[in-house]
């Protein structure tokens, strides 16, 4: 097979879909058929890198840039959208939630097994999407920020989102919204897929204050973990870490950095609405109905953003997780000097 090189003329094809902290996405227009792994010249990727500019979010923008002495570039599937299909051509609807990260939603809904918690967490991402909550219609981003997230919900936003839903869900005036969320939340619960991620995040079972002394065990240096806590700060059971085998260390850190993995990670689900009487005959995917519409819907569901975490940032995690713990500590310090003080100026009023 002939190898194929992307050139300067052929960066016009590649449009802004979105980024990461280690990957700029973009999205191919053109109609050629050949794309698998493909090769790149430098006028390419610079190219790609000037047209896209406008588009990136500011602060993506100054924190990174295109690494425009990569040789090669990944091509993968296009999850907001159907390919290849045994259903007529249609509206498409993609929903991306990004796990870890808080907005005003509380996670553990998302994750509680309940229909209902789970569409009060869908609730909530809608009223703050910032960079956990993006819509696509066919392939082209309805709601949401671009990488750099977006804040509460306006009414002028809801209208046009609303608008957006009319070609997919079949609702009256002001209610496609609210069935595309309980469409979303249905999918979620039914598919159970979140359940599957949860099991890989549980393969953490020594958190990073464990993990981190398996991890110099695997580097052979001294831990410095131990060297900088007293020794009344440490635990016989991180201690007893230093002594276990270095298969026992590599799945340790391995487990954990799968964790961490899937915890950064987004949830895609696309939605195409079926006609009557088609019929999903060799389709790998699934239906769900839609009952304030009386809708089914093929769907789809992916994972992205599942690049493992690499081993040189165990110690980052850790420094991370220390910062967390000492501002917790100081939080709760404030928050109980406070509560003295309320304390005692109560009881001085009584007094008087």
């Amino acid at each position: 097979m002939e190898k194929v090189i992307l050139d300067q003329k052929d960066a016009v094809d590649w449009v802004y879909r979105g980024e990461g902290a280690a990957n700029l996405v973009l999205a191919y227009n053109g109609s050629s058929p050949v794309f698998t792994r493909v090769h790149v010249t430098k006028e390419f990727l610079l190219s790609v890198e000037k047209n896209v500019t406008c588009r990136r979010p500011a602060c993506r923008i100054d924190s990174s840039q295109v690494d425009v002495n990569r040789d090669s570039v990944l091509i993968i599937s296009d999850h907001s959208v159907f390919m290849n299909g045994t259903l007529k051509g249609g509206p498409c609807i993609t929903v991306e939630i990004k796990i870890s990260e808080y907005s005003e939603y509380n996670p553990l809904d998302l994750f509680s097994g309940s229909l209902d918690m789970i569409c009060k967490a869908i609730e909530a991402l809608y009223a703050t999407p910032q960079n956990n909550f993006r819509v696509f219609l066919n392939g082209s981003i309805v709601f949401g920020g671009l990488g750099g997230g977006a804040g509460s919900t306006t009414v002028l936003v809801g209208e046009a989102f609303e608008d957006a839903l009319k070609d997919v869900i079949k609702a009256g005036d002001g209610l496609c919204k609210t069935s595309f969320i309980q469409l979303v939340a249905e999918t979620v619960y039914t598919s159970g897929v979140l359940g599957q991620l949860l099991e890989v995040q549980k393969l953490d079972a020594y958190d990073i204050e464990g993990a981190i002394h398996a991890y110099y065990n695997i580097i052979s240096q001294p831990c410095m973990v131990c060297r900088e806590l007293s020794k009344d700060k440490l635990s016989n059971r991180h201690t007893s870490l230093h002594s276990i085998t270095l298969d026992e260390s590599l799945k340790i850190v391995k487990d954990y950095l799968l964790a961490a993995t899937v915890k950064d990670c987004s949830l895609m689900i696309s939605f195409r609405p079926m006609e009557d009487g088609e019929v999903l005959s060799g389709s790998s995917n699934s239906t769900v109905y839609l009952g304030s519409t009386k809708q089914v819907f093929e769907y789809k569901v992916f994972f992205i953003d599942l690049d493992l975490k690499p081993l040189k940032k165990m110690e980052d995690y850790y420094k991370l997780d220390e910062k967390i713990a000492n501002c917790y500590c100081q939080m709760a310090k404030t928050e109980h000097k406070a509560d003295k003080a309320a304390r005692r100026d109560a009881y001085e009023k009584v007094l008087t």
